[in-house]
């Protein structure tokens, strides 16, 4: 079979696990990984339709060792081997979690939870509350202010206390040629679940920016299927 023909198996197999057809989905992805057992993509988008925890975390493995850097995969991985890990029966009473240590202090300002000022995301409630600015790159705390000492003003991308257009911050990072930090934005306001389509290509520029090019693969072709 040509490559051609693996593309257009592997873009099936996507779209197929995208619409829920996981039996279908797994047909398409063992074609294309029986013409190419290193295809990274067909290996992550079969994790997503095997039935079992451990079949899931064996293909996320197999990425892994295709692409150590597939920040998809780790994440994934992470997540299975959390779920599959077995505590031992306690042979004493459970000793209690300790409880986060703040050595700095300061308010969110999104959750007005206290939160941790030498940490990047609240502790609390996950958001931002230390940016970097676009022009500079000096950080600019969000519990103080949202414009930088530079000028460079954030307050429209900042909704107290809803949090951040992460879609919109990013679009201002990519515009200071700053891809790193607007790839994480997008990757934020993906995970919001607004604009999908739109934000994989937007990712894939990013990554294509930054060279990793497995992701951009990725996210190209999830954007097109």
């Amino acid at each position: 079979m040509t490559p051609s023909r693996e593309s257009e198996l592997l873009a099936e197999g996507i779209r197929a696990a995208k619409q829920g057809m996981q039996s279908h989905a797994r047909e398409l992805l063992t074609q294309v990984l029986a013409m190419n057992v290193g295809s990274e993509l067909a290996w992550l988008w079969m994790s997503s339709v095997l039935d079992t925890p451990a079949h899931r975390r064996d293909c996320l493995i197999r990425v892994l060792k295709i692409n150590p850097n597939n920040e998809i995969a780790q994440r994934g991985l992470a997540t299975l081997q959390s779920q599959l890990a077995v505590e031992p029966p306690p042979v004493a009473p459970p000793t209690p979690a300790a409880p986060v240590v703040i050595s700095d202090p300061v308010t969110c300002p999104f959750c007005q939870a206290q939160t941790d000022a030498t940490q990047q995301d609240c502790v609390a409630c996950g958001e931002h509350v230390i940016l970097s600015c676009p022009t500079c790159d000096s950080p600019v705390h969000l519990w103080e202010t949202t414009r930088c000492p530079c000028g460079e003003g954030l307050r429209h991308y900042i909704f107290f206390p809803d949090g951040i257009d992460h879609e919109g911050l990013g679009q201002r990072y990519a515009m200071a040629e700053r891809w790193e930090a607007a790839a994480r934005q997008w990757d934020r306001a993906l995970h919001d679940g607004s604009h999908i389509s739109m934000l994989h290509r937007k990712l894939a520029q990013a990554y294509d920016k930054i060279g990793k090019t497995a992701e951009a693969q990725y996210h190209r072709q999830v954007a097109t299927t």
